[in-house]
């Protein structure tokens, strides 16, 4: 008889220099159980993660400090992930710890294309630190937090106690704008939401900040488009399309997810970009009375919505004999 496999679940935790990831990580350890996780830590420097506490679980903690995992093809990770798959007895749950310069999709990368990887892990969420102080110039100064935001699954607002309400109800505006699929929240050092955090899975992919309607937004020079469409689409068609415009222009592009209505379909597809690679797949079905509409978001340098929406209008689905223009 053939024993099932059981994937461990993933978490990344993302965000600029000095947001405050490890100190939320220390947190997150602290109101767990003894083992239950296993730590890659990725820094340049020597030393692996700030705290006593986190040393106490020193050997389930992996440092890589051979450079930032997002610069190096994830050949070390890959080679890590399989020793340590190994020693699944010895953990629950998988965190890695990414620099701040990293890009998080290319940290995700091999849990979402590698076979022999997905064999093993499921990447659950990845969680962006934000600092609530110093995110606006990061943003207007640096391509890896912009990234970093457009990437993840939840934003962690930090030190949110050294900015006003004000400032914060304009931060959490701003971040639901840059990226409508998040789960915002917030904490200090004293006291992160780690619970509802780790509660959350990026399966959920019904969850949605945004209005319902078409928009653009721009902050600097990265762009936000929210299209949204209520007649279906054709769904390979619609991969095509991406996928030769992914081909083309991924540079530009730091992230696309949507919930696509499909014709003749019972169950919502989830669209969503990983670096240079794009998946579309069935999701949960569509409940009963449920307004049957898509909604994607593409962030990225510079859009136009006048494109994009001439782009994926050629992907919606044409009757035979409509004459319909193929892309």
């Amino acid at each position: 008889m053939t024993t099932q496999l059981q994937t461990k679940p993933v978490t990344i935790i993302t965000g600029f220099l000095g947001a405050g990831k490890t100190t939320f990580l220390n947190e997150l350890l602290m109101a767990e159980k003894k083992g239950k996780y296993a730590i890659i830590e990725n820094e340049f420097g020597k030393e692996s993660i700030d705290g006593e506490l986190v040393m106490e679980i020193s050997d389930n903690i992996f440092e890589m400090s051979s450079g930032c995992l997002c610069c190096n093809l994830n050949e070390d990770l890959v080679d890590l992930l399989i020793d340590l798959s190994k020693k699944s007895g010895n953990f629950e749950e998988l965190i890695i710890e990414t620099t701040g310069i990293a890009d998080p999709s290319s940290v995700a990368l091999p849990f979402l294309i590698d076979p022999l990887v997905s064999r093993y892990y499921q990447l659950q969420r990845v969680i962006c630190l934000v600092d609530a102080r110093n995110i606006a110039h990061e943003l207007a100064t640096t391509e890896e937090a912009r990234k970093q935001i457009s990437f993840s699954d939840v934003l962690l607002i930090s030190k949110t106690d050294l900015v006003t309400p004000e400032e914060l109800a304009a931060l959490q505006t701003l971040l639901k704008e840059i990226n409508p699929f998040a789960v915002i929240l917030s904490g200090t050092k004293e006291h992160f939401p780690h619970q509802e955090i780790m509660a959350y899975t990026r399966n959920q992919s019904e969850h949605y900040n945004g209005e319902e309607q078409t928009k653009e937004k721009h902050h600097h020079s990265l762009s936000s488009l929210t299209l949204t469409f209520d007649e279906p689409f054709d769904i390979p068609k619609l991969k095509h399309t991406m996928m030769v415009f992914m081909a083309v222009q991924s540079a530009d592009i730091y992230r696309v997810k949507g919930i696509v209505y499909g014709f003749g379909e019972t169950e919502k597809f989830v669209l969503q970009s990983v670096a240079e690679y794009l998946a579309i797949a069935p999701g949960k079905p569509w409940e009963d009375g449920e307004v049957k509409r898509s909604k994607i978001v593409l962030i990225g340098k510079n859009l136009k919505m006048k494109g994009f929406e001439q782009l994926l209008s050629h992907a919606l689905y044409a009757a035979p004999g409509e004459g319909s223009e193929s892309f």
